[in-house]
């Protein structure tokens, strides 16, 4: 039965030579849980939190008021322009970079999932976004402006993936296989403006919606023994130019679970588990021109619970970052969690 974990390797280990990081929280969204391979509908919210750099400003630099554009494209702040790029570095901006700087994006997402014969399984995904950041300090050209909060939500973009459910029994154990693809549409709300007088844009980095085409290869698999069992998998996922001729660099996403389930009673069930996350993208484009101060590569350590009572499954997941590597003076990543509820059915 060593077969599906050998395939399983080879797979990863083709994606793995593509990479270069920047988060995909929702690229990966197989559920090991107590579900199974069962139909469900379910509530999820999930949290990313952002905080620190690599460096602070002793000071405001000199000549920083006329600062030179970096690319010949981007707008200076003065432009009666709709386009307001999120991370200052190389577009005539400038932050000065706190500690007390933060970022947070929170995400309420409705998600279906139905098998057909145990042998096909169709997944939506619909997430609404509540994005948030902080400056203590920016420099809106000639004054600078301090507790500066950009507050952003709106509809995200739907995703619709399709699996192809490949089960591998023995006498003592249950291996499931699971190739499959996901769809992103451009349904969310890319151009969401700001409230200051020129009703910029928001950057595209934390706008809900991308307002760009994705595609996802995904393989997720399992292996369970008795009442314990480890999942694995990996996701590749690439994405178009979208609005404000912004395009998200492609990224991949590796995670490893072991798990073990314990039983209380006839009907409750509980599954603890502990991991590890891991995402890596290449460096995202703005009108053709690579962004320098995008990309790089974080790991997590994770743990988690599910609790199943009958046909429905509570699912918690703490994240913590204990690696990252960013190009440039990026704000590092700090925790993220997600809580789910999930009724499974049959119809």
């Amino acid at each position: 039965m060593k077969k599906p974990i050998i395939i399983l390797l080879i797979l990863i280990v083709t994606l793995l030579p593509s990479y270069n990081a920047q988060a995909c929280d929702s690229c990966n969204f197989f559920e090991y849980s107590l579900l199974g391979n069962k139909s469900y509908f379910g509530l999820y919210y999930r949290f990313r939190g952002f905080q620190e750099y690599k460096t602070y400003p002793k000071s405001i630099p000199t000549g920083v008021l006329h600062q030179p554009r970096q690319l010949s494209t981007t707008p200076l702040p003065w432009d009666n322009s709709k386009e307001v790029m999120h991370d200052p570095e190389g577009n005539g901006l400038y932050v000065k970079k706190s500690r007390k700087d933060y970022e947070t994006y929170q995400t309420i997402e409705a998600r279906g999932n139905y098998t057909l014969n145990n042998k096909w399984n169709f997944t939506f995904l619909l997430p609404y976004e509540f994005n948030k950041i902080y400056y203590e300090e920016y420099l809106d050209l000639p004054n600078p402006v301090r507790d500066t909060t950009l507050f952003v939500q709106g509809w995200g973009d739907l995703t619709v993936a399709a699996d192809y459910i490949w089960l591998v029994y023995n006498q003592k154990s249950r291996h499931t296989i699971r190739p499959g693809f996901a769809l992103t549409l451009p349904t969310g709300q890319p151009l969401v403006e700001s409230n200051n007088e020129n009703k910029d844009y928001f950057d595209p980095i934390i706008q809900p919606g991308k307002g760009a085409w994705a595609s996802t290869f995904r393989l997720n698999y399992q292996w369970f023994l008795t009442n314990q069992g480890i999942n694995a998998g990996a996701s590749y996922q690439m994405s178009s130019e979208g609005e404000q001729e912004y395009q998200f660099g492609n990224s991949l996403n590796v995670y490893a679970i072991y798990f073990r389930q314990f039983t209380s009673g006839t009907n409750w069930l509980f599954a603890p588990n502990i991991g590890f996350y891991y995402e890596d993208s290449q460096k995202d484009k703005w009108k053709g021109e690579v962004q320098q101060v995008t990309s790089g590569d974080v790991g997590f350590a994770q743990v988690g619970m599910d609790v199943n009572y009958t046909q429905t499954t509570l699912s918690l997941v703490y994240q913590h970052a204990v690696f990252q590597h960013l190009n440039g003076n990026q704000i590092l990543n700090k925790t993220r969690f997600s809580v789910g509820i999930t009724r499974s059915f049959k119809l």
